[in-house]
């Protein structure tokens, strides 16, 4: 989330992205829409806030509203199977937290964004239809972290590992600070974004979309 403000006392115009400012002090979230073009931020969710101006309250408003990628897996082996089939389309490594909390922390939510397109973050949490899961890969504590890189595209012979588990050392809760998770996700995240491939052109498309104006393209969000 980055901060700036504003001095509506000063000469200069203030921008139209701002809008209309009727009272100062005013204060505003301005979130990037998920569904635009990759790339572009330009299309904006704006949100008043309207609670306490103490810094508690803010900082909930800011840690509620902040953008997040979190892949939640509640359903067991349903979500854990479209979650691989997401980073195994896309070529992304695989983070998958197991975590108590009941809402997603700010730390996973800021780590979603940044590593965005660059690794799949999901968050598993303990209930029955998860149990399965929770009992595959091994976890016996929470929090835990785990990482798997992405499948290599060589032919697996038989014998050889499916995957490869990378497992966070960090044991107490203390230890998932962010500073030791960032240093740790950039260590098995790819170096480049992935970007969605662009559908190849075809040329019956113009005339099915004049005969079907209502035909939606679906496009896959990172």
């Amino acid at each position: 989330m980055k901060v700036a403000y504003w001095d509506t006392e000063q000469r200069d115009r203030a921008p139209a992205l701002l809008g209309e400012i009727k009272g100062t002090p005013t204060i505003r979230m301005y979130k990037p829409k998920k569904k635009q073009q990759p790339g572009s931020h330009k299309k904006k969710t704006v949100l008043d806030y309207n609670h306490e101006r103490k810094a508690k309250d803010m900082k909930s408003f800011v840690d509620r509203e902040m953008p997040e990628y979190v892949e939640h897996i509640v359903m067991g082996p349903r979500d854990l199977e479209k979650f691989e089939e997401k980073a195994t389309k896309n070529g992304l490594p695989r983070a998958i937290l197991f975590t108590s909390k009941p809402n997603t922390s700010p730390i996973t939510k800021f780590l979603s964004t940044e590593f965005r397109r660059r690794m799949l973050i999901a968050e598993v949490k303990p209930n029955k239809k998860n149990k399965g899961i929770i009992d595959q890969f091994q976890i016996e504590n929470f929090p835990a972290l785990l990482v798997i890189p992405p499948p290599s595209n060589s032919t697996t012979t038989e014998g050889e590992e499916e995957s490869v588990i990378i497992r966070y050392p960090g044991k107490e809760t203390k230890d998932f600070s962010k500073h030791r998770l960032i240093t740790f996700l950039t260590e098995h995240a790819l170096t480049d974004m992935v970007m969605p491939k662009k559908k190849p052109e075809d040329d019956t498309s113009a005339s099915e979309q004049e005969s079907n104006p209502e035909k939606e393209k679906v496009r896959s969000e990172l």
